[in-house]
């Protein structure tokens, strides 16, 4: 189809500015390298890791907004350093959380499950409403309420981070309603005022039944003067494909490897103490994706179990999601352990993707994905999407911390949020046809969905660790949110009769979030704690199920048409656990229990026939479960460890909806798989003068995912099975001297064609289209600090 045809204006493509931004970087990152064995003297040491197999020295997070050392957290807590996240190779969200225990990151199969993906923490699994998840790139919340058509949050990329922290359980006192589960923080890194530091990193790769792969980066920073410092940096990386195209109904390949795309990243920070006590930081943050196509394939096409997929789309499905993030940091030491911090910011973005409703229009028309209908036109199926999202977020807050007796903080925070989102779905039918008697809008769609949705909120909140003794803290917080969201949404087309709809609701609400938590440290590298924590969910409106395709299953629920409101769900979570450090750090062991309660939940009911559905609040559930880590280093140079969660969150009874049908049943799983882990090894010794060689190994596994569904409930697929228990092995082998780091790895070495995702149009659908783990990729990196 034309560019001109396309109302998002959509394409994907390399342009020159992009392979310019490329070339510098490896040119740049090789001459690092060259130069480096002049540098060697000078060269900066490894920051020590930020996880649980951390080499040296005490790992430090923000996970409370202050800086302590992670056995002095009383929250579960995993962390990734950049040397971490360099030596793991973790590159996105997904690699992220195929390493983190509990963190369950659901990509969707086919167009009924649109081009979204799920995040959740310990099993809150909800694809509608707002997030359960917070997402943050330092500190400014992402994450999008689901309005319209979900098109997924935002992730950032790793390139330049400093760290990432994920905070298990609920985090409303300090992060806001939208961690109800807990949060993922992408923590970047601030200008250096004492001297010229470089980070680069240049990487290429070949995978089996697929395209080369290769990325670059460059990041520098130093001071200007003695109180003005600056760091800038700049990534591009290219995915190569490995999925083949085939031509629709046949297994006859056309292309191959559609599924390429590529990533741009750029940030800039200038940092400025015009006082010893007052230091200003303002900082800018950009990101483009693109993606040529969908990472789905047909199941039964191609052979799958050797790596070989094939897709059939009529039609690739290209998307592009782009945001740009300028923030202000002002930090004020007002007064010996009293500290102000403010932060500004304004997060834009701009999402755009196309989806091919070929097969699904021939599924809802004649029960075959490939069957024919009147006026029937495979040019005419492309549905076009745009979700824009605007975040303006305003905090302050005041603390005051390692005080002998009393440690505190108080804060305020406002964010205003808007989210457009516009749909316009090809009729499947040749333009300028009548429709049930209708004209297409525009001479060619069927559906035409437009909406806007505002969300304000305003919060305040406080905290106080009280230390009655020494090493005892006994911790009470407390947060007070009031949420006010709008709502417009606007229907056309032959699906409505060519009559606009016009859906408008609004919604306010408060909630308390309280904290109550103690701890106590048996040793100074050994600590227990408990805690009790609820977090919060706002409700909201939706769209009006318009289709006429929807009528017979809406009539089996007893409704003549869908809800357009749906109201909160919260959470009571009950922890406790241990950090320990023993035999001078050569062993570290954690662990942690839980127990959830989960009320009136928020969670989408699909109409089995015309694969819509909208948000219900549906019952309560109760969540069970615990992480464990453990790391030792029985010889220098040597550690071993792995860390390993297990969840068990379900219904607490059965949830009826209209006409008595059962929508849920007592008993039924909510969220991925129940046990998930992750094992490693490293090995390190030095064999030259100033030469180090390093060995490392990773294997990941995870249980079979429970069925969205279970026998006996209204809209239960028994296509739709437990997906198979899966894992995941990488390799890496490397030296450094001088400041380089280069290694040859290997991932997905055991070649896993595990299914992560499966879904079909409709029920009774033959076609299945599945997601995978990328094929064996073998590749080399090479990698210059300063």
């Amino acid at each position: 189809m034309s560019r001109i045809n396309n109302p998002n204006g959509l394409t994907t493509r390399h342009t020159s500015r992009l392979r310019l931004l490329a070339a510098s970087c490896a040119a740049v990152a090789l001459a690092g390298g060259a130069q480096a064995a002049l540098a060697e003297e000078a060269a900066e040491a490894a920051p020590a890791a930020t996880g649980s197999d951390s080499d040296s020295g005490a790992i430090v997070v923000t996970a409370l907004r202050r800086e302590q050392s992670i056995n002095e957290v009383p929250i579960s807590v995993a962390t990734y350093d950049k040397r971490l996240m360099d030596q793991q190779g973790i590159r996105s969200i997904d690699d992220l959380s195929r390493m983190t225990p509990a963190l369950n990151f659901a990509p969707s199969s086919g167009v009924s499950a649109n081009n979204g993906s799920n995040i959740s923490i310990r099993g809150m699994a909800s694809d509608v409403g707002s997030a359960t998840t917070a997402i943050y790139i330092d500190d400014t919340p992402i994450q999008i309420r689901n309005v319209g058509y979900y098109g997924g949050n935002p992730y950032p990329k790793v390139f330049d981070l400093d760290r990432v922290e994920v905070l298990y359980g609920p985090q409303g006192t300090l992060f806001g309603a939208s961690a109800e589960g807990g949060a993922v923080r992408f923590i970047t890194p601030g200008p250096n005022y004492d001297k010229l530091s470089i980070y680069s990193r240049s990487q290429v790769s070949f995978t089996e039944e697929g395209a080369p792969s290769y990325e670059a980066g460059l990041a520098f920073g130093a001071p200007i003067t003695d109180n003005l410092a600056f760091r800038v940096s700049g990534w591009y990386q290219y995915s190569g494909g490995y999925i083949d195209q085939v031509a629709q109904g046949t297994d006859t390949v056309i292309k191959k490897d559609v599924n390429s795309g590529n990533s741009t990243v750029i940030r800039a920070s200038l940092g400025w103490k015009p006082t010893d006590t007052l230091t200003i930081t303002p900082s800018f943050y950009y990101q483009h994706v693109e993606a040529n196509a969908r990472d789905d394939y047909w199941e039964g096409y191609g052979l799958a179990k050797d790596n070989d997929y094939h897709t059939g789309v009529y039609s690739l499905e290209p998307s592009n999601d782009t945001f740009y993030l300028p923030s202000l940091k002002v930090d004020w030491n007002i007064a010996p352990n009293i500290e102000l911090i403010s932060n500004t910011s304004y997060f834009a973005r701009k999402q755009e993707q196309t989806l091919n409703y070929a097969t699904y229009f021939s599924v809802l028309r004649t029960g075959n994905p490939f069957g024919v209908y009147s006026n029937k036109d495979l040019d005419n199926t492309n549905d076009y999407l745009t979700m824009k999202q605007k975040n303006f977020v305003q905090e302050a807050r005041l603390q005051s911390y390692d005080n002998k007796l009393i440690d505190w903080t108080a804060g305020v925070y406002y964010a205003h949020t808007k989210q457009d989102f516009s749909n316009y779905t090809g009729s499947g039918r040749i333009p300028g046809t009548l429709i049930n008697g209708y004209q297409q809008y525009d001479g060619r769609f069927s559906y035409v969905n437009l909406v806007h949705a505002k969300d304000e909120q305003i919060a305040g909140y406080g905290s106080v660790d009280v230390k009655p003794m020494e090493n005892l803290t006994l911790t009470a917080a407390i947060r007070y949110s009031h949420v006010a969201f709008d709502f417009v949404n606007v229907g056309d087309g032959t699906t409505t009769g060519n009559v606009r709809t016009v859906t408008t609701a609004n919604m306010k609400e408060g909630a308390w979030t309280p904290k109550f938590g103690i701890s106590y440290k048996i040793a100074p590298n050994n600590m227990v704690y408990a805690s009790a924590t609820k977090g919060f969910r706002p409700g909201g409106a939706q769209a009006r199920i318009l289709s006429d395709l929807c009528t017979g299953d809406l009539a089996t629920l007893g409704l003549t048409e869908s809800p357009t409101a749906y109201t909160s769900d919260s959470l009571w979570s009950y922890e406790a656990g241990t950090k320990n450090s023993l035999f001078g750090g050569k062993v570290n062991f954690g662990a942690s229990v839980y127990l959830m309660k989960w009320k009136n939940i928020q969670q989408s009911v699909r109409l089995p026939t015309c694969s819509f559905s909208f948000i219900y609040n549906l019952g309560n559930a109760t969540g069970k479960g615990g992480e464990l880590s453990l790391d030792v280093k029985p010889v220098e140079g040597l550690t071993l460890g792995g860390n390993v969660a297990y969840v068990d969150l379900t219904y607490d009874h059965d949830v009826f909806g209209g006409n008595g049908l059962m929508l849920k049943a007592d008993g039924q799983h909510i969220g991925g798989p129940s046990w998930t882990g992750h094992l490693y090894g490293t090995y390190e010794r030095e064999v030259g003068q100033g030469v180090d060689a390093y060995l490392r190994s990773d294997f990941t596994f995870a249980s079979h995912t429970y069925q969205t569904s279970v026998s006996g409930a209204y809209g239960y697929d028994s296509g739709l099975t437990e997906l198979d228990a899966r894992n995941y092995l990488s390799a890496r082998a490397g030296a450094r001297f001088s400041g380089v780091d280069l290694s040859v790895f290997v991932e997905n070495l055991l070649n896993s064609s595990d299914v992560l995702s499966r879904g079909h149009d409709s029920i009774g659908s033959s076609l299945y289209y599945n997601q995978s783990y990328r094929p064996r990729t073998v590749g080399m990196t090479l990698q210059y600090r300063y």
